[in-house]
């Protein structure tokens, strides 16, 4: 059994039999659909993931969605594999796992969408080139769920900043795959720092593209904090390491064995070293215990960030971090759930909770500072205007040029549910505190990487509003009813409590 790339010269092959599309992606489909004229020959897509599985409409027309195990019902001659997957010799495995090497089906196919053809194309050009003195960055999702400040954020960024503090820019060129280089300009007289596009790898610049695939196919070493399709086809002698967002509650949605698709991910211990290899699909060996990056800014905050964000002085500062639920656009392939809250919080759910919290808040002297979710704004959270709440949008931290965790350093407590930010901010051992409402509901649509979730949750737990009232009060107290629990914990969920995760993941990998 092989794979062969469809073609326009091949097509006729797999004209006018039944189709199995392999990966249930949109993109594809297009590109597909409007090269070749196959709609109608498609009976069915198999996809892995059950967030996928089950009918859509596409183009005016219902396509199913099953489960890899379909393969197995398909006829021997009237019946054609198309992969539609950035990792389609990945996929071919998996069929042939399934179907046997001698299998029903004689012909799969896998179809090379725009930016595949170019890869593939570069990937030619550059295949005996040695390797360059090049170290890309990478921060965000993928490109089709691109948010602004998303791209130049997280751990990616964090590294960034300490490689050029460190002078690594003297001996590698650092180069960042961004939305709009031109938003960059204040590093265009750094030496060795350069801005590219993520758009170009589909650009019908060929000098855009150029650049592009030049630095993509030479580059040493290929850091990313989510997204790594774009890394999918590099040479053995590239190093590819998944910095991610932090280590938290939350397991992964899909589980999909990434092996094979970075060789390193950094986290902040040995027990979490165990749940990523996990949760991820890695080799123990591949998992590095350095700490995160990001977390070295809790221990440098910038007092000058409350100016810039109007944020008023205050005796204390509280940061709540609600944990992401669902977005405006409704992102299928994010969205939790609604809490279907009169402000889109949990527990502070009507307008007249907050007036009495903010009450409370005022006569304690204490700020509270709800920070959104980068996939969620006003729309779907909505706290109205008060003397001592102020909601914080991703775009004003973007505008401000203001990461979260150095936000996250000058809070004297914390208002987390879910987040792995909690799991940050216990670095800085001051209170914490857990919104719980909906545990359960969150258990059953996301689930926890923990069994026993409240034993692992370093804080007071809260499941009304009093609850968190008593939590302002004790804050401004100077109270701190679970510091006992909290550092116990600490000891199993960071190997390290300092700010030198940057230079041990430089020095793991020999860059310093």
């Amino acid at each position: 059994m092989i794979v062969q790339k469809l073609t326009a010269e091949n097509i006729g092959a797999v004209s006018g039999r039944q189709i199995c599309l392999y990966e249930k992606s949109l993109s594809y489909l297009n590109e597909l659909c409007d090269r070749f004229d196959m709609l109608d020959s498609i009976s069915f897509i198999v996809d892995t993931n059950e967030r996928n599985q089950g009918s859509f409409l596409f183009r005016n027309r219902v396509l199913e969605v099953c489960d890899i195990s379909a393969l197995q019902q398909l006829g021997p001659e009237q019946t054609a594999i198309v992969i539609i997957s950035d990792y389609y010799r990945e996929a071919f495995q998996k069929i042939t796992d399934i179907l046997g090497e001698h299998g029903p089906v004689a012909d799969i196919y896998y179809f090379a969408n725009q930016e595949t053809e170019y890869e593939e194309y570069y990937r030619k050009i550059y295949e005996k080139r040695p390797l360059e003195n090049l170290i890309i960055l990478r921060s965000g999702p993928h490109a089709a769920s691109y948010v602004k400040g998303m791209d130049f954020a997280d751990n990616a960024r964090a590294l960034f900043e300490y490689a050029l503090a460190a002078g690594i820019n003297h001996t590698y060129e650092l180069v960042w795959f961004v939305k709009d280089p031109m938003e960059f300009e204040r590093y265009s007289t750094v030496e060795n720092v350069k801005f590219l596009s993520f758009d170009w790898s589909v650009s019908e610049d060929r000098q855009e593209r150029d650049a592009y695939y030049h630095v993509l196919c030479v580059a040493k070493y290929i850091f990313f904090t989510d997204a790594y399709g774009f890394a999918r086809n590099c040479r053995e002698d590239q190093i590819r390491v998944q910095l991610w967002h932090g280590c938290g509650f939350k397991t992964r949605v899909n589980f999909v064995r990434c092996e094979q698709r970075y060789e390193y991910t950094t986290v902040i211990s040995d027990l979490y070293a165990d749940i990523h290899a996990d949760i991820y699909g890695l080799r123990r060996d591949q998992v590095l215990v350095t700490g995160y990056a990001k977390e070295d800014w809790l221990f440098h905050p910038d007092e000058t960030d409350k100016q810039r964000l109007c944020i008023p002085q205050a005796h204390q500062y509280i940061l709540w971090l609600p944990t992401f639920r669902s977005t405006e656009q409704k992102l299928a392939q994010l969205n939790e759930y609604d809490l279907g809250s009169e402000t889109g919080l949990p527990i502070v759910g009507t307008e007249d909770k907050l007036e009495r919290l903010n009450e409370l808040l005022q006569k304690k002297d204490v700020f509270l500072i709800v920070k959104l979710h980068p996939f969620q704004n006003r729309k779907t959270v909505n706290c109205g205007e008060y003397s001592n709440i102020r909601l914080v949008e991703n775009e004003e931290l973007v505008a401000h040029d203001i990461p979260v965790n150095r936000l996250l350093g000058m809070a004297d407590a914390l208002i987390s549910d879910y987040s792995s930010a909690a799991v940050d901010y216990m670095l800085m051992d001051r209170p914490i505190a857990f919104m719980l409402e909906d545990v359960e509901e969150y258990e059953q649509s996301r689930g926890f990487v923990f069994d026993n979730i409240r034993e692992w949750l370093p804080g007071k737990e809260i499941f009304c509003f009093e609850e968190i009232c008593a939590f302002v009060e004790e804050v401004a107290a100077g109270q701190d009813k679970t510091a006992g629990k909290r550092r116990m914990l600490r000891q199993k969920m960071h190997r390290f409590c300092d700010d030198h995760s940057c230079r041990r993941i430089l020095e793991v990998l020999e860059i310093i």
